[in-house]
């Protein structure tokens, strides 16, 4: 007996979101459609595609499940799955199974459309944001609405609408360089081009991190000049030596009194170690270490796979339990 083939999740089933979005199809009914009197999505702001790996599949399995519209001029709208519906097109299918929604207007087919589009794992972050902004513009959702209906974290949410209305140099930086959605998320709160341009070479040869840029922007914000405030950000720092203090010999103290020099408590001296064995001042390193951590965008946790997502969380919890037992054992100020 051959060996039945592996049927990938893409194949059997859409997204949980437009899951939620397309109901029990109750009101649905059934029809084999024609492939030639099918047409994708007209409101899904994403035209180009690339489907050799859905060729190949269906090759292979053939077409599974069923794909959901509504009927317009005699003619089928898909609501998603343009896809697969270029591909069965491709492999040569004639007619596909289609659930048609008599209660689906133009509101429903975008929504379709844009949460359909913002599941997509090969989008450009721009594709991303160019989704969500339909979806605060036209649908006129709140960030906590598209976090909903989508399943994304809020943050992420929040970057991509940030992108979407942001200048087109800040776009372009992220056209060049896709992980600096969130530097451009406060780059692009700067009004003024020439400061912004500056941040977005900086973040172009990695120079900043997302936390030292969020500290440039809210520095500008508060007047400061954006070169002063990145170069006091790119300095060393400078590590000072601790060296303790011992008591002055008696005799010199009596000495020095005697002359009328000393006034008040005792005078007392550096004592006079090798430099390896004074303590380095810890602080500027855990300054460090915490602009790092600032950059884990912990909301991102929640999608992860649950055993990935809590060794992740038991290191950080570990990295604060260290970072606190060091702080407890420094010296106070008086």
């Amino acid at each position: 007996m051959p060996k039945k083939p592996i049927i990938t999740s893409e194949i059997l089933e859409e997204s949980e979101a437009l899951e939620r979005l397309i109901g029990a199809r109750e009101r649905a009914t059934l029809h084999d459609v024609l492939i030639e009197d099918i047409d994708p999505n007209p409101f899904n702001p994403r035209q180009d595609f690339a489907v050799e790996d859905l060729v190949a599949s269906i090759r292979e399995h053939g077409f599974i499940g069923a794909l959901d519209g509504r009927l317009v001029e005699g003619r089928v709208q898909l609501g998603y799955g343009s896809r697969r519906l270029l591909a069965a097109r491709e492999v040569g299918i004639d007619r596909l199974p289609v659930y048609l929604h008599d209660d689906w207007d133009d509101q429903q087919m975008l929504v379709i459309a844009l949460v359909e589009n913002v599941q997509r794992e090969d989008l450009t972050p721009l594709q991303e944001a160019a989704s969500v902004g339909q979806m605060h513009k036209n649908l006129r959702w709140s960030v906590r609405e598209i976090t909903r209906r989508t399943g994304k974290p809020k943050s992420w949410v929040q970057d991509a609408l940030a992108l979407f209305k942001a200048p087109e140099d800040v776009k372009t930086m992220v056209r060049e360089r896709p992980d600096s959605i969130r530097q451009a998320r406060f780059i692009a709160r700067l009004p003024e081009e020439r400061d912004r341009q500056q941040l977005v070479e900086k973040v172009l040869s990695r120079e900043l991190t997302t936390a030292q840029v969020v500290e440039v922007v809210q520095a500008v914000e508060k007047g400061q000049d954006v070169e002063r405030a990145v170069a006091s950000l790119l300095s060393p720092p400078v590590v000072k030596a601790i060296e303790p203090s011992v008591p002055a010999p008696a005799a010199a103290v009596e000495s020095d009194s005697a002359l009328g020099v000393v006034e008040g408590p005792a005078v007392t001296r550096r004592a006079a170690i090798p430099a390896e064995e004074r303590l380095l001042d810890p602080r500027p390193i855990l300054r460090a270490v915490r602009d790092q951590l600032r950059q884990i965008d912990t909301g991102h946790l929640n999608t992860l796979e649950p055993r990935r997502g809590w060794g992740i969380r038991k290191l950080l919890e570990e990295i604060i339990a260290e970072a606190t037992a060091l702080r407890d054992r420094l010296p106070r100020p008086d």
